[in-house]
């Protein structure tokens, strides 16, 4: 075998290589011309080999790729001869419309030569962009509206504390305003009844921002309530409230 026959075996193994890398990849010479360009470069990008061949990549697509963070990346890698992962950008071009890619870029020397090629390999995220952009969106509007729930939910719990004191101080109005024992005895013990259900109210109220309730003081407050609410003022007894923690809070009623 012929050391032509050998270049040109390894010219088409190359090829064969290239041509059958799904991902986009350009290579180029060190003055930026593209040397190679996938098919699947051409697809993404909708153009024809015979505009990417031996065209500088800064002119390519009527300049589209002509931008300063490619011209420095490139620099950079032949210059410095640093590789590149996943360098973000995001770019309009006029056939395709926007596209996020990832670039990752190599540096290739050639024995007993001074020639030199760029490998660069692009990873489209357009699509997941979107869609944590779309979640993020998203998030931010269910946060919204959880905070316009709690704002409502507690407007809610306001209003309906006030409601009830109200009506409890109508309640006190009209016991005043009778003259019968019976039906005075009546509206006050409905009066004491409704302020019972507004103190515990007002007690949850104090705690809806709490993220946990201590279990003893709001069943405290809650028999203390329920005792006014339904226990004779001559009939006095005890309700003991034990809360887990094993300590005892006791009230009268």
């Amino acid at each position: 075998m012929t050391a032509f026959e050998d270049i040109a075996d390894t010219q088409r193994i190359a090829q064969v290589i290239v041509e059958t890398i799904r991902e986009p990849l350009l290579i180029l010479h060190s003055d930026f011309r593209i040397l190679v360009a996938t098919a699947s470069f051409h697809k993404l990008f909708d153009l024809q080999p015979d505009q990417t061949n031996d065209c500088n990549i800064l002119d390519l697509d009527n300049g589209a790729w002509n931008f300063p963070e490619l011209r420095q990346l490139l620099e950079r890698t032949l210059i410095e001869q640093i590789a590149t992962e996943n360098f973000e950008f995001a770019r309009t071009f006029p056939r395709v419309g926007l596209h996020v890619l990832l670039v990752n870029t190599r540096l290739v020397e050639y024995a007993n030569t001074d020639r030199t090629t760029i490998f660069l390999s692009f990873d489209d995220i357009t699509e997941r962009r979107a869609i944590e952009l779309e979640k993020e969106q998203l998030q931010e509007r269910t946060h919204d509206l959880l905070q316009q729930r709690e704002m409502l939910l507690r407007e809610m719990e306001h209003r309906v504390i006030n409601s009830l004191q109200i009506i409890a101080s109508i309640l006190m109005l009209k016991a005043k305003a009778v003259s019968s024992p019976e039906t005075r005895h009546h509206l006050e013990d409905a009066h004491r009844r409704v302020m019972s259900i507004a103190a515990v109210q007002e007690h949850l109220h104090a705690l809806s921002h709490a993220d946990t309730v201590e279990i003893g003081p709001y069943l405290t407050k809650l028999c203390q309530s329920l005792g006014n609410s339904i226990i004779a003022e001559d009939s006095r007894i005890t309700l003991n409230v034990v809360a887990d923690t094993g300590a005892g809070q006791s009230s009268d009623a």
